[in-house]
């Protein structure tokens, strides 16, 4: 007696099929988990591999975690910025 094993499918219903610009949705989002990974990797300090056994939740909140932090870098950045250029054009204007 041969049994059949049914599978499930490979397409997730929840999914779109096309990106907005006519693309296959299913690589695109790849490359973004994998982007997503690499970043949390890299700025976390764990393996590649380790971020393969954790929950795309938990993934979600690590790199949302990770571009809050960049974000609050990069207003400082530019608060430095504007201070020191105020300063040195109020240096400018006593000479």
């Amino acid at each position: 007696m041969m049994y059949i094993l049914h599978f499930a499918s490979q397409v997730n219903f929840l999914d779109p099929k096309l990106t907005s610009d006519g693309k296959p949705y299913g690589p695109h989002r790849f490359k973004e988990i994998v982007k997503e990974c690499y970043l949390i990797a890299k700025n976390c300090n764990t393996s590649y591999v380790d971020l393969l056994k954790i929950t795309p939740i938990e993934r979600d909140y690590l790199y949302e975690f990770i571009l809050e932090e960049y974000q609050k870098t990069e207003e400082l950045i530019k608060k430095n910025d504007a201070n020191r250029t105020t300063k040195i054009s109020d240096m400018r204007s006593m000479r």
